[in-house]
């Protein structure tokens, strides 16, 4: 199960509204102080995601949750977002080279044409196939604990300041 901690921001009729910051893997390395990419994801603030989990009770705002989907959902829309159009585009690239290059005796533009139209046709097929690889329930984060309450204005204790004798 693949986790990610979301921030609940509302409750409507037994769905909880959720913000969840996008992770992104720069920053974990060794070279991210030389990285040109460590740098810039250092200087610019990640994402917010806004989504919808279902919740058998309402929490409120500001409830840091755990959120989770399953890996298997995670690997076949992986798999059909980036192979279908891949084997399209080489199935493209391999037609073309026959029909253009060897059969008709032509330059590349026809092969690199079909090669990307077929490509196109990938997207289009990975798109109509994406909603049938699992059920709604699968496909759908799923809340799998509740951190903490909110912590009220008045409880906080600035530890950056330090008292008088």
């Amino acid at each position: 199960m693949i986790k990610a901690l979301a921030e609940v921001t509302g409750y409507q009729d037994g769905w909880l509204s959720l913000a969840c910051q996008q992770q992104t893997s720069c920053g974990s390395c060794q070279s991210q102080s030389q990285c040109g990419t460590g740098i810039v994801s250092k200087a610019l603030p990640g994402k917010v995601k806004h989504l919808k989990v279902r919740a058998p009770k309402p929490l409120p705002a500001g409830t840091l949750v755990e959120i989770g989907l399953g890996e298997a959902t995670l690997l076949r829309s992986a798999l059909l977002v980036y192979m279908v159009p891949l084997v399209m585009m080489l199935t493209g690239a391999l037609l073309g080279q026959f029909l253009f290059a060897t059969l008709a005796g032509s330059g590349e533009g026809g092969v690199i044409a079909l090669s990307l139209g077929l490509g196109a046709v990938g997207v289009g097929l990975a798109r109509h196939l994406a909603p049938r690889i699992g059920t709604q329930e699968q496909q759908q984060p799923q809340l799998l604990r509740v951190m903490g309450e909110p912590v009220s204005d008045l409880a906080v204790i600035n530890t950056t300041q330090q008292d008088s004798d």
